[in-house]
């Protein structure tokens, strides 16, 4: 049963277990306070934890999640669902229509200017300042996802005549880690070409196998990885130091600034998919090009405010 139920677990993808772990660490933690077994729990523990939960701001989507981590956990141990009782799917409904299903707003994207102004910003004489100009220029060509520019290693980058090549070993898009490529260009502009941007780090940081962008601290270069949390930290300082709106800066605003800013300049939506490497298409259209479209065709241009 073990080996089955890791056999199960091992064909999701890694953010998808760690997902799971996170909201289930969450649910027996919220068990253990009101000395509650979380496993087998009761329909009643259930519905009692998610009226709970749904009252601290959550959003619909966050109460999903929790319910298919408490689902998992039953199953892998060989209990019933209590997630899938009446009573529980009947407060499951009444909290979507309390709280919608519409997403949190989405991070704000980057768009080609606003990178510009936030490398001018940068001193890239400082090792500091060569890594993040790196890792921002390279994150906005590339329109990795941020954990997979955060775990690249030196070897999956691979130089071209005409800019690089970025093997990605794994994706939330590749559960199985067939492993997928993504070219860069080179750029036209000195100063935001990603590919002499990332050939000044390289020199800095050396040649040595392991992680390509790695901690710096006090303008020395450490061992330890630059995580996908230290990157977003430092985009949002990047763009707040540069006077940008800051607030919605993430991780995520340089692989969401590339599908807007390719698409505004009229690049064709499945050349962006093949970048992005949307499998569905119309994730990127509802994403990405649907804002922009909205603001384009918006009758109140013709208002005359």
């Amino acid at each position: 049963m073990t080996r089955i139920s890791a056999a199960i677990a091992a064909g999701r993808a890694e953010s998808t277990r760690k997902t799971y772990a996170s909201a289930w660490r969450r649910f027996e933690r919220w068990c253990t306070d009101r000395t509650i077994p979380p496993l087998p729990a009761t329909p009643a523990t259930i519905c009692a934890y998610l009226a709970d939960f749904a009252q601290q701001g959550v959003v619909s989507g966050t109460i999903e999640g929790a319910c298919a981590a408490i689902a998992d956990a039953h199953h892998r141990d060989g209990h019933p669902n209590p997630v899938a009782d009446e009573p529980v799917k009947a407060v499951r409904r009444g909290i979507r229509h309390t709280l919608g299903t519409a997403p949190r707003r989405q991070a704000r994207p980057l768009n080609t200017d606003e990178i510009r102004q936030m490398l001018t910003g940068i001193d890239r004489t400082t090792i500091k300042g060569v890594r993040d100009a790196a890792v921002i220029l390279l994150g906005f060509a590339s329109a990795l996802r941020r954990s997979e520019l955060a775990d690249l290693n030196l070897d999956d980058v691979e130089p071209k005549p005409e800019g690089l090549l970025v093997h990605v070993r794994q994706s939330k898009g590749d559960p199985e880690k067939r492993g997928q490529l993504v070219g860069v260009a080179r750029g036209n502009h000195p100063d935001t070409d990603p590919i002499s941007a990332l050939d000044a780090w390289i020199d800095l940081r050396g040649r040595e196998p392991g992680r390509l962008f790695v901690a710096v601290r006090n303008e020395q270069i450490g061992p330890q990885p630059f995580t996908g949390s230290g990157l977003a930290r430092m985009l949002k300082d990047r763009a707040a130091a540069a006077g940008l709106p800051s607030e919605r800066i993430s991780g995520h605003s340089l692989r969401a600034g590339h599908a807007t800013t390719a698409a505004m300049a009229g690049v064709d939506l499945a050349r962006i998919a093949a970048q992005t490497r949307h499998t569905r298409i119309s994730t990127l259209v509802e994403h990405y090009i649907r804002p922009l479209e909205a603001l384009q065709v918006t009758s109140s241009r013709n208002l005359g405010l």
